[in-house]
């Protein structure tokens, strides 16, 4: 559906579903994520069907185009029409493509989906302070900080702040 340089977002289909299952249930993956308990195949199903009776909502399968493999998941949430604005998300679970740009180019893909498809205004996200790697990536997205949720992650035995950050149309450099 979007293609860039070295990935396409596709539609998020049932064959996606094992891989997704093993990123989500990888420790490394699932702190990156917030995630604290394990999924099951049979989970990833229940969450896959309320994403496609939830018209805010929209779900890209990262998908490198040479080799047509899975590699992450992103999209976006609580897609709100009026206001036109949406919360982004993006995790990449293939640990042999990090560091290569790929998150960088879904996060733009992302972006240009929001404000150029759907007429946003505003996308934002949160972000655990000690994911620097996705902050570091965010704001080379043209995302600003604009404040944090104080201890609103508890990770490793600790509460954490988390970042709010935004990227308004104004500011977007397609």
């Amino acid at each position: 559906m979007l293609t860039g340089t070295t990935i396409a977002l596709r539609p998020f289909e049932p064959r996606h579903f094992d891989t997704s299952v093993r990123w989500v249930n990888d420790p490394e993956i699932a702190r990156m994520v917030d995630r604290v308990r394990p999924v099951t195949r049979e989970d990833e199903q229940t969450w896959y069907r309320h994403m496609l009776e939830d018209s805010s909502q929209v779900l890209f399968a990262v998908e490198m185009l040479q080799e047509e493999r899975h590699v992450g998941n992103c999209g976006l949430k609580g897609i709100d029409a009026r206001v036109r604005k949406a919360e982004l998300w993006i995790y990449l679970g293939e640990k042999s493509i990090w560091g290569r740009g790929v998150g960088q180019e879904a996060t733009r893909l992302v972006i240009r989906y929001g404000f150029q498809w759907l007429n946003l205004n505003r996308i934002w996200l949160y972000c655990p302070e000690y994911n620097d790697r996705a902050l570091r990536l965010y704001q080379r997205c043209g995302f600003k900080p604009e404040g944090q949720l104080r201890e609103d992650v508890f990770q490793d035995g600790r509460y954490w702040n988390a970042v709010r950050l935004s990227l308004l149309r104004s500011e977007w450099k397609p």
